[in-house]
């Protein structure tokens, strides 16, 4: 019985170091390269439709296109750290799908945000256009940090377990 709350106790252990370790590292740097892409894609959004550049869906498209660049390069080398020439099929295709769907869905979202208050002012719409991309993208975000966990991913599960090595040793030995 003894022996089986001592591997009851490590196994415990040793999945909430794969938490913290998950989470403490790669969600923040995911976190904060998304807001920096977002920041990109927000700007350009506002500086195009703001003074009638571009109508909501273009300017919608061209900012997730704005974004796309530093977001691939901050999620792929510095959430994940990984390095050297991309696998095109197993990482650039799948993020370059996920993009297109969602700069899809946010072009939709926001030109059918924008024509229903199409008698508001273009300020008020910008706004509106504004916060609507941001609701897609923020519905997209915890989506797409599981696909990019997925492309990304260095290590399998198993390596990851075996690289924590004891992480619970006072457990195992019973003290």
């Amino acid at each position: 019985m003894d022996c089986k709350v001592t591997l009851m106790a490590d196994l415990r252990e040793r999945i909430g170091a794969l938490r913290r370790r998950f989470l403490s590292g790669k969600l923040i740097r995911y976190a904060a390269g998304s807001v920096i892409s977002f920041g990109v894609s927000e700007i350009t959004l506002i500086v195009l439709f703001a003074p009638h550049l571009l109508g909501a869906r273009g300017a919608s498209l061209v900012a997730s296109v704005a974004g796309l660049i530093p977001g691939y390069f901050l999620n792929r080398n510095w959430a994940w750290g990984k390095r050297g020439r991309s696998d095109f099929w197993r990482e650039v295709v799948p993020y370059w799908v996920s993009v297109i769907v969602s700069a899809i869905v946010a072009a939709a979202s926001i030109g059918a945000v924008n024509s229903a208050v199409a008698d508001l002012s273009r300020s008020t719409r910008t706004v509106l256009n504004a916060f609507t991309y941001l609701a897609v993208y923020g519905v997209f975000f915890v989506a797409k940090f599981i696909l990019f966990d997925w492309l990304f991913k260095q290590e399998s599960v198993e390596e990851e377990i075996t690289s924590l090595g004891d992480v619970a040793p006072a457990a195992r030995s019973g003290r």
